[in-house]
């Protein structure tokens, strides 16, 4: 039975018969995972500390007829401080069922799953604000699968978004797949200067760049257009 090891971090968790669960992992290597973890849930098992969402740590799988068992767990971090603060924790829930929306089986992406370990460890031992983070790893996940919203050009006419736009009135569109003109989106709602302008800056940013005051329209627009992502194949990853 072929045998593998790599990192993971634990996304998902189901209770599955008396003892056991279910697993979905995410691992650099291999996409997603879904294990089953025998006996986990017993007092004294081996893998127990890999029982809970936001567990990180080197997994060893056992795969056989195209099943996985999870029959190792050396548990590395656990993002606790994330338990003492619901709001905080309720952000990085997002963050792990967003990644489980866009990776596939076998589908490595180690620059995803050090994405989402930088995000969770900033909200789990930082004072940094929990929205802005949330933005800004939706917004580098979605520049990453191909699926970010456009925000220089109009997404329908392709007309340049320039400084007095906003004026006239843009509005989000996420049948487009961005930001649009009045004429093109005459219904909608609007994308205040403000907004536009942190999400530029963003566009590019890495988590520790410095930016405009976040607006929470912003972490808003993301949302709305990342929920409205409905598990496409990505396209034309642009990383970086």
């Amino acid at each position: 039975m072929p045998e593998l090891e790599t990192s993971a971090i634990v996304l998902r968790r189901s209770n599955y018969r008396d003892w056991d669960r279910m697993l979905t992992l995410f691992s650099p290597d291999y996409g997603l995972i879904d294990a089953v973890a025998r006996g986990i849930r017993r007092p004294s098992a081996r893998i127990r500390t890999a029982g809970e969402p936001f567990a990180a740590g080197q997994a060893a799988l056992v795969v056989s007829g195209g099943r996985a068992t999870l029959s190792g767990f050396e548990l590395t971090e656990g993002f606790y401080p994330l338990r003492e603060d619901y709001g905080r924790l309720t952000l990085a829930a997002y963050a792990l069922n967003a990644c489980g929306r866009v990776i596939q089986p076998s589908a490595p992406d180690p620059e995803l799953f050090a994405l989402l370990l930088g995000t969770l460890g900033r909200l789990a031992y930082t004072d940094r604000d929990g929205d802005e983070l949330l933005a800004r790893f939706l917004l580098t996940m979605m520049r990453g699968e191909g699926i970010a919203p456009t925000v220089r050009v109009c997404a329908k006419c392709g007309k340049d978004i320039t400084d007095d736009v906003p004026a006239a009135g843009l509005r989000v569109s996420v049948p487009e797949g961005g930001i649009c003109c009045g004429a093109c989106a005459p219904y909608g709602r609007r994308v205040r200067a403000e907004t536009l302008e942190w999400l530029r800056a963003a566009e590019r940013a890495e988590l520790d760049d410095v930016l405009p005051p976040f607006v929470s329209g912003a972490g808003d627009l993301l949302r709305v257009f990342f929920e409205g992502y409905g598990g496409r194949p990505r396209t034309s990853p642009r990383r970086g």
